[in-house]
């Protein structure tokens, strides 16, 4: 498949390594790349790049890391960018548009670690990290719904997958690190633990759905498509028992849905990869990933 080889062509890079390094000397990298699960493109891009942020220590590590991996997800993006016109069927062109999406959701993620004014913690940059390789991992899923042949498929994961998983290593979380408060992360404001506890939720809920009429909205999708985007506090839906057949893509902020249990609120949708549907946009409730202007 014409298409296949191309992606082939812009994302697969040769590990060669050059004697002359920029900013670094050869034994540094080595001694710093060891340290990661996927060695080979760590020393690759180090020795091929102009950084000239010291590393002296595993935090500057991280951040030369995390840059590298930036760097080449900018690059992937730009190559994918460039595939568009060979796609041949509209199945090829789904699955490239899903990946045009994803690595936008991904480079938004690495850098919002890598700027300085965003505050975060490490559990959150393990998180970012965590959906950033989700993402990509979910971008080859689409190329692999198109039944390509057994050999290509393996040389669809580019390095940039690597490059991230060395920074998510890095990165590493210990259970120590991640603490708790009755049963919920420290992070969970109290006021979330509420609604997630009890039928508190009922109580607060800023609109209804329900089938029958009783409610404000009769379907999940109008009450979502209705709520504020950009708000800073929790808006509950408070979706009524019923079988409500819809495919859902949340895109504003803060949204919580709350129904009346299991097998009593269902939220059933039908798409699927043999129907047509890419592995991306099968999801019957999707969250769609807020990107900053």
């Amino acid at each position: 498949m014409v298409l296949f080889r191309w992606l082939i062509t812009l994302l697969i890079v040769p590990f060669l390594f050059s004697s002359t390094v920029s900013g670094y000397s050869l034994s540094d990298i080595k001694k710093w790349c060891s340290q990661t699960p996927n060695p080979k493109p760590c020393e690759y891009y180090l020795s091929d790049n102009a950084f000239n942020k010291p590393i002296k220590n595993k935090s500057d590590f991280l951040k030369v890391s995390l840059q590298v991996a930036l760097d080449q997800a900018q690059k992937g993006q730009e190559n994918t960018k460039s595939l568009g016109p060979k796609c041949r069927n509209s199945q090829e062109r789904a699955a490239w548009a899903d990946c045009l999406e994803l690595y936008e959701y991904t480079i938004q993620r690495l850098n919002e670690i890598l700027d300085p004014n965003t505050k975060f913690t490490q559990v959150d940059a393990q998180t970012w990290l965590s959906t950033a390789l989700t993402n990509l991992e979910t971008c080859k899923d689409g190329f692999y719904d198109l039944s390509v042949s057994d050999h290509v498929l393996p040389l669809l994961s580019n390095n940039v997958t690597k490059l991230i998983s060395n920074a998510l290593s890095l990165n590493k979380v210990s259970d120590q690190q991640q603490s708790y408060k009755d049963g919920f992360p420290t992070w969970v404001k109290p006021s979330d633990r509420k609604l997630l506890r009890s039928s508190y939720a009922f109580a607060k809920a800023n609109v209804v759905v329900a089938k029958d009429g009783s409610g404000k909205y009769k379907t999940v999708k109008a009450a979502i498509d209705a709520a504020p985007q950009n708000s800073n506090d929790r808006y509950v839906i408070y979706v009524k028992q019923g079988t409500y057949d819809e495919q859902i893509v949340i895109k504003a902020k803060n949204i919580m849905l709350v129904g009346d249990g299991i097998g009593k609120t269902i939220i059933s949708g039908s798409k699927s990869v043999q129907g047509g549907s890419t592995t991306f946009n099968s999801a019957t409730v999707g969250k769609q990933i807020f990107i900053l202007p």
